[in-house]
């Protein structure tokens, strides 16, 4: 199995309704491949994980690095590994603790779903860089 983690930064024009759109297109895509993952926004900024074959993983992220809801597409993270962080989530939507109460992503679960898991230190430190990040 593969994974990838890249972050990048929302477009100005970006709206709630991209924000849904994003992640029920993510889970339509990836099901069908066996692709798991989550999307996590700040507000500001992405980041998202995928899980599944290096084909298929790399098929589904050069078709994100086309979209143009967001801008400055940077890879964080490319490794081989035995078991999947998010076995079952075909693409989870998570918003993190900053936009909590934010009426246009109340749908969204807290990002505290997202570290609770079982998650490899080299993964986690990623992920928990990302939620200060809009902080600096």
């Amino acid at each position: 199995m593969y994974r990838l983690i890249y972050i990048s930064t929302a477009s100005d024009a970006l709206t709630a309704a991209d924000i849904d759109d994003i992640v029920e297109t993510a889970i339509r895509n990836n099901e069908p491949r066996n692709i798991t993952g989550v999307l996590v926004y700040n507000g500001l900024n992405f980041l998202q994980v995928l899980e599944g074959t290096r084909a298929d993983v790399e098929n589904i992220y050069n078709r994100i690095l086309l979209d143009t809801r967001h801008v400055s597409v940077t890879t964080v993270l490319t490794e081989t590994a035995e078991i999947r962080i998010f076995s079952g989530w075909h693409m989870a939507g998570r918003k993190t603790m900053a936009l909590a109460g934010h009426r246009d992503y109340d749908k969204m679960n807290d990002v505290h779903d997202v570290l609770d898991r079982q998650i490899p230190g080299h993964v986690r430190q990623v992920l928990e860089n990302f939620t200060s990040l809009k902080g600096i």
